[in-house]
């Protein structure tokens, strides 16, 4: 087992999560930026570049900005990469105030309306949710704005805020009948008030002094060798899409509405289908993580079909490392911040799977820190089964495994 350091401090108890420029649109199992923060300050060295290879919506790139270096991230989710776009975006603020303007006047006085082909349309929102949603996007669509991708992630926050899908979940699921009767439009009113909110936020926070690069890159493909970087910093999932977090589903209501006026847009894949833990050819290599081996025979006792989806997430984890390692600068350091999942009544030690996969990939062991998780976003609960009604707590730690080349 490799040595565990437990970090009170690094809890950031009565720090909120969402912070900053990162409230211009929640995303599921963020970063804690103060995280971030303490990793650059512990780790990185003067014009150290940062790496992010599930980037997200951006926290490793906004933090790595702020503290004066540049970063690069890759993800698979075109929306997330729009929102780490807009965070890390420098404003002539009067000129974004003058777009506001704009924006106003034209939503006051179009009559018009667009509406994508969305399935089941009917069954997530309301017509008079459609109509200010469509008359919103006829507006973007058709006029032009200096800073259009900051309204355009705004519209798509409301596009899920004002949807009928419950705001605690990460997967699509409807309210109930009766709160449904219940609802009320907001559109037109939300979107110029998140606008507000979010300009005088952005002015205040977190201002950007280096350049950040959102790419859309799947990070198990083999990176450009003229990427390189020194410090990684970085939260994987912690599993497959499907049972553990899925950012595509929560992404869709806003994907559905924005797709062909996001830069990053057009994607011709499912995000949850393309996320790691696609099945696949099983990479001989990971066979020699004892640790890892072990973990999939205690599920396969109880479930086999899970054990196997288990094996594929980390076939694909281990491709990801592989490719990370590959193009990390000499004496440079990677920090992952994972969880521990429970399937089928097992605990994955994800923390002792990676350190045991960095060290055969050639890497030197720091340390791994744990801390608390007080407020990352993700379900209290979650169905390790599977199973209508078979709940268990979520983690309640993180753990940062730190290694260096």
């Amino acid at each position: 087992m490799y040595k565990r350091t437990i970090k009170n401090h690094l809890t950031f108890a009565g720090n909120p999560l969402t912070r900053g420029r990162h409230k211009v649109h929640k995303y599921p199992a963020m970063l804690h930026p103060l995280l971030v923060d303490f990793l650059i300050e512990e780790y990185a060295k003067n014009d150290d570049i940062i790496f992010d290879p599930f980037c997200g919506s951006g926290v490793t790139l906004v933090q790595a900005s702020v503290k004066n270096h540049e970063s690069f991230g890759f993800d698979i989710n075109p929306l997330s990469l729009l929102i780490a776009k807009v965070k890390t975006t420098k404003y002539d603020f009067k000129k974004l105030e003058e777009d506001f303007k704009k924006f106003k006047e034209h939503l006051k006085n179009e009559k018009n309306i667009d509406i994508p082909e969305i399935n089941n349309i009917d069954y997530w929102y309301t017509d008079e949710v459609k109509r200010d949603l469509g008359k919103i996007r006829f507006v973007l669509k058709n006029n032009e704005y200096i800073y259009k991708d900051f309204f355009i992630i705004c519209f798509a926050f409301i596009c899920r805020d004002q949807s009928l899908t419950r705001n605690g979940e990460f997967k699509r699921y409807r309210i109930k009948k009766e709160k449904i009767e219940n609802t009320e439009n907001q559109v037109l009113d939300k979107i110029i008030k998140h606008i507000e909110s979010n300009i005088e936020i952005f002015k205040k926070n977190d201002l950007p002094l280096k350049e950040a690069k959102p790419i859309l890159v799947n990070s198990e493909q083999e990176i450009d060798k003229k990427l390189t970087y020194d410090l990684v910093i970085t939260s994987p999932p912690y599993g497959d899409s499907r049972t553990t977090v899925a950012y595509g589903e929560y992404s869709s209501f806003g994907i559905e509405w924005v797709n062909d006026l996001n830069f990053f847009g057009q994607i011709n894949y499912k995000v949850d289908k393309e996320a790691v833990g696609k099945i696949g050819k099983i990479n001989d290599e990971i066979y020699r993580n004892e640790i890892l081996t072990k973990t999939i025979k205690k599920i396969e006792k109880s479930n086999e079909k899970r054990s196997k989806d288990v094996m594929y997430f980390f076939n694909g984890y281990y491709n990801v490392l592989k490719n990370v390692v590959k193009n990390l600068n000499k004496n440079g350091k990677v920090c992952f911040v994972v969880g521990n999942r429970t399937v089928g009544g097992v605990q994955i030690p994800m923390d002792q799977i990676t350190a045991v996969f960095f060290e055969q990939l050639g890497l030197k062991f720091e340390n791994i820190f744990v801390r608390d998780i007080l407020n990352k976003v993700m379900p209290s609960k979650n169905s390790p089964s599977n199973k209508v009604g078979a709940t268990k707590n979520t983690m309640a730690n993180e753990y940062i495994v730190i290694f260096t080349k």
